[in-house]
């Protein structure tokens, strides 16, 4: 009774919340590259890098902004299964409404005409072109899950910040792009009607003040300003992440502040109180925990 009173308290406190919070964080975000990705079930790698990798099993923190890598998979194992593919649609989407900025400023006021704006300072924005996309079918992936499992660094170390709050998933897809550098869009109408503004000019410029107020190298192809390499830009892990081994529900990364609120009340708030929650399964009876935590049991608690 005390149970059904708790859960009965519980659910009507997300209720009561649910409409303001709903209006409050799913509010549009300020960030159009991290809204582009979300939309196409990416999540945003802040800083891009190169070290993360399909098959690979990570810690995820609450916020879902930071990945710690747990285990790398076997290199042999991921041999003729990842799928690399360009996606000329994702490309299309993320170099319209994905521009971000970079921090990077530049003075241009003396190449206007009559040096008017002396002190013409625009910002440098970018958007990612020639996105690769890296993806691992679910299958093979939980093969190479299942091999990494049986490594006692792997296995332990999951098991144990599997209760840390967070999520421990396994990489399935990877979004690499190279990053465009342009001026902002008024800044270049503006600089195209000066006579004195030279579309080269303008470029060296650009490109000296990306690469020394950065850490980015930048080169000039066909007339466009690129990143001197590839980095990843966004994540998608497996549909379902590791769940403990008493949990009752799936560990499923959210996408928005709203999901992860709703994640927070599931965890933290209704599961502890659930019969069962602490290893005895109300229909099938107490749960070998041992055996869950040396991995005989992981099939169960990531498929669950």
């Amino acid at each position: 009774m005390q149970t059904i009173t708790v859960l009965a308290f519980a659910a009507t406190l997300t209720t009561a919340a649910a409409a303001p919070a709903a209006y409050y964080l799913a509010a549009p975000s300020e960030d159009p590259l991290a809204d582009t990705l979300r939309d196409y079930g990416f999540v945003p790698i802040r800083p891009p890098s190169n070290l993360m990798h399909v098959g690979s099993l990570y810690y995820v923190d609450p916020e879902v902004k930071h990945f710690n890598a747990i285990c790398d998979a076997d290199p042999a194992d991921l041999e003729g299964q990842v799928v690399s593919s360009r996606s000329w649609e994702m490309q299309q989407s993320l170099e319209t409404r994905g521009r971000f900025a970079t921090g990077v400023k530049v003075d241009l006021g003396w190449l206007l005409n009559g040096g008017a704006d002396k002190e013409y300072v625009v910002n440098v924005r970018s958007s990612l072109t020639d996105v690769v996309l890296e993806e691992i079918p679910l299958g093979p992936n939980w093969s190479i899950f299942a091999k990494m499992m049986e490594k006692p660094q792997c296995s332990q170390v999951a098991m144990q910040y599997i209760h840390a709050g967070g999520y421990v998933c396994q990489g399935q897809k990877i979004l690499k792009a190279t990053a465009e550098f342009k001026l902002d869009r008024d800044a270049q109408s503006r600089l195209e009607t000066s006579a004195t503004a030279k579309a080269e000019k303008v470029k060296d410029i650009v490109k000296l003040a990306v690469e020394s107020q950065s850490d980015q190298s930048v080169v000039d192809k066909e007339g466009r300003l690129l990143a001197g390499a590839a980095l990843e830009y966004g994540v998608s892990m497996n549909p379902i992440c590791l769940a403990p081994p008493d949990g009752r529900f799936q560990r499923i990364l959210p996408r928005t502040k709203l999901g992860r609120m709703e994640n927070f009340v599931l965890f933290n708030i209704i599961e502890p109180i659930l019969p069962g929650h602490d290893g005895v399964d109300v229909a099938q009876g107490p749960r070998d925990k041992e055996r869950a935590q040396q991995g005989t049991g992981r099939q169960t608690a990531l498929n669950r």
